[in-house]
């Protein structure tokens, strides 16, 4: 599954190499950080990417590892093939909305 992602996209998480408790939650793209990029964490804090390419998020519950263990500060680190976007009408109401509109 391989997605364009951009800072400000929603998405929901699908899976996780650890912190899988981050899984089926939500939130907001922030910044891709590549292995050696710096980012700034809602603690204040600066911390240098490690590991694989990833995106920061921030959402309600999302938890990190920080220093080592995992913290709950509404902010997560997720690679982009454990993230599917929340783009379009997902309702069956939208849905079926959307198919009756007259084509212009």
């Amino acid at each position: 599954m391989s997605h364009k992602f951009n800072p400000g996209d929603l998405v929901v998480i699908v899976g996780a190499n650890s912190l899988t408790e981050n899984i089926g939650k939500h939130g907001e793209l922030r910044e891709y950080v590549e292995p050696g990029d710096i980012y700034l964490a809602p603690n204040g804090r600066m911390y240098r990417q490690d590991d694989v390419p990833c995106w920061t998020i921030s959402g309600e519950g999302l938890a990190a590892v920080i220093d080592g263990e995992a913290v709950c500060f509404d902010f997560g680190i997720h690679e982009p093939r454990h993230l599917m976007p929340l783009r379009g009408d997902f309702s069956p109401e939208q849905r079926k909305a959307k198919e009756a509109e007259p084509c212009a």
